[in-house]
């Protein structure tokens, strides 16, 4: 022990080593208080909310997957159904505007037909009439060629 001393004097260590240390663990105490207690639990507060954040947005992530998902599969089922409904109602049109285009084409040639028979009646008319006026007309033609 009386080599420690010895090493200890020849570095210049004396009596009031103990004094520094006493003031060392009064001034560690009040600073662990005052400053590094409250520096800690901020910084543990920080790394909760941080973590727990991050965990939050990581869920929150994954439930935005899971609901564009869904939407999409209602998106298709829902596609799936306005293509059969418009096949159906396009179907449906075409059935009805051939047949409307049928009647129309049916009332046509009816008209047409119609038409076509007065026609060949007035035309027959008129034939008897020219018919009962040729007499008259080749006298009035042998008439003037006479008189020429």
């Amino acid at each position: 022990m009386s080599q420690v001393i010895e090493i200890l004097s020849s570095l210049g260590i004396n009596s009031t080593v103990y004094i520094q240390f006493g003031i060392f663990f009064v001034a560690f105490i009040c600073m662990k208080f005052i400053v590094f207690n409250p520096y800690l639990k901020a910084y543990e507060e920080r790394q909760s909310r941080t973590v727990g954040s991050q965990q939050e947005a990581e869920d929150l992530t994954a439930e935005a997957k899971k609901q564009e998902e869904l939407y999409s599969e209602k998106a298709k089922k829902l596609n799936s159904k306005i293509s059969e409904i418009f096949g159906e109602q396009n179907s449906k049109a075409k059935k009805e505007s051939e047949e409307i285009i049928k009647e129309a084409m049916k009332e046509a040639e009816k008209e047409t037909e119609k038409a076509r028979k007065e026609l060949e009646t007035s035309v027959t008319e008129a034939r008897k009439n020219l018919e009962d006026h040729i007499p008259e007309i080749s006298k009035d033609i042998q008439s003037k060629f006479v008189k020429m």
